[in-house]
């Protein structure tokens, strides 16, 4: 298991900024790492609080900087430079193709799966969850049209439009790589 210190380093080289959280001493020690006093020996197996640990982590840096992404020029883009928000699986097989090139992209960056192609199982896995939530999305009625209040993507001023959802939805995806044992583990 990756050690606070590389989990913060490794978010910093994939997202251009690290969270943080995991330098504050009580949550570093509560994932695993020392104070070089008390606690000398990290702790390897992992636990309760580090699972919890990891999953407010993924929410935390899915939800700040999925919309902020978004809000940058294509060009400047570091998570989806090759897509837009308005691109919507099933409308069209080139709209499905743009998706999984993106998700391809995403697996590369994120979980380091250079390997990855748009054919592979995970990339497929991982489609299937974006449709997912779009789906789930569409089917209930009063979908609020913006982004949550906490993921504005422009220092809190205002929430991004979301109105079909795929900001939400990348959010998710990026939520579930952020959670997979190849970017807590090595």
């Amino acid at each position: 298991m990756l050690s606070p210190e590389q989990v913060e380093r490794k978010i910093a080289a994939v997202f251009g900024k690290p969270w943080k959280h995991l330098k504050d001493k009580e949550t570093a020690m509560l994932y695993g790492g020392i104070d070089y006093k008390e606690v000398t020996e990290r702790a390897t197996d992992p636990s309760g609080a580090m699972g919890a640990i990891q999953r407010i982590m993924s929410n935390d840096v899915a939800c700040k900087n999925v919309a902020a992404d978004f809000a940058r020029p294509a060009s400047d883009r570091r998570l989806f430079p090759e897509i837009e928000p308005d691109v919507l699986p099933g409308t069209s097989p080139e709209a499905d193709q743009r998706i999984r090139a993106e998700i391809v992209h995403l697996h590369r960056l994120v979980l380091g799966r250079y390997e990855a192609k748009e054919s592979d199982p995970e990339v497929a896995r991982t489609y299937a969850l974006f449709d997912g939530i779009l789906s789930d999305a569409h089917e209930r009625k009063g979908i609020e049209p913006r982004e949550n209040y906490s993921c504005r993507s422009d220092n809190g001023e205002s929430r991004s439009k979301d109105p079909d959802y795929t900001l939400r939805a990348w959010r998710g995806v990026v939520t579930y790589l952020l959670r997979q044992h190849e970017f807590l583990y090595e």
